[in-house]
């Protein structure tokens, strides 16, 4: 019997693009509360994607992310609300799916192969995003996101989740995605196969365990489809 397959994907440039929006909400609410910065500062944008990366690594939560930028403007008690509805306001204009996503997705279901996303994040809008960029077929995945599984990429903790809902062997379930320690190491890590998706061609670190594919684009994986089946 052929051995069962599955796919497990990350969402953020593997899947989608949301083109900085939680950097742009943050953005939107200095102006709503009348303490306007200039995205075109260098300062802010490295300030507030360290922030985000603190908030999505789990290192800081919402509302002390969102009190410590209320700091920075010198704007106390900024509600977090606030920020989050800026964000949900930015999804239809800002996210957008990577070339490929869907027909790919499409032929997974043809193909009854199981598939679901494993994202860090926060669960609303990271489901909103993969609605908006995967459309309908965003109705046949399951979407998996470390708030509300409670574990962060590149955790082990994260990828048996994923596991359990592929109800695949590991051994059998490849995960893709476009960060190296995060998506690559995370997932070899925890025993699973690993697949780079490359878009931009860059250099791969010497510390971090080859993946078991490299691809620059994700029709490429059609090759892996037509090569593989479940039972």
């Amino acid at each position: 019997m052929t051995a069962p397959f599955a796919l497990g994907f990350d969402f953020d440039h593997t899947l989608g693009f949301d083109h900085g929006l939680e950097r742009r909400a943050f953005y939107a609410l200095a102006d709503e509360v009348g303490a306007p910065i200039d995205p075109h500062d260098g300062v802010w944008p490295e300030r507030l994607e360290a922030l985000l990366d603190a908030f999505r690594q789990d290192r800081l939560s919402r509302d002390a992310m969102v009190a410590r930028f209320g700091e920075w403007l010198g704007v106390p008690d900024l509600s977090p609300q606030r920020w989050e509805s800026q964000c949900y306001a930015l999804v239809d204009a800002l996210v957008e799916p990577v070339d490929g996503a869907r027909e790919l997705l499409a032929l997974l279901r043809e193909r009854g192969v199981p598939r679901a996303i494993l994202t860090n994040g926060w669960t609303p809008l990271q489901q909103k995003k993969v609605a908006r960029a995967l459309g309908d077929e965003a109705r046949h995945l399951r979407v998996l996101v470390s708030d509300a599984i409670g574990a962060v990429k590149p955790e082990r903790a994260a990828f048996e989740a994923l596991v359990a809902a592929l109800a695949t062997p590991r051994e059998c379930c490849w995960y893709v995605g476009d960060n190296v320690r995060g998506d690559v190491g995370g997932a070899l890590g925890a025993g699973l196969r690993a697949v780079w998706f490359d878009a931009d061609g860059a250099s791969y670190p010497q510390d971090v365990p080859r993946p078991t594919l490299h691809i620059r684009a994700l029709r490429e994986l059609e090759t892996l489809i037509e090569n593989t089946s479940v039972p």
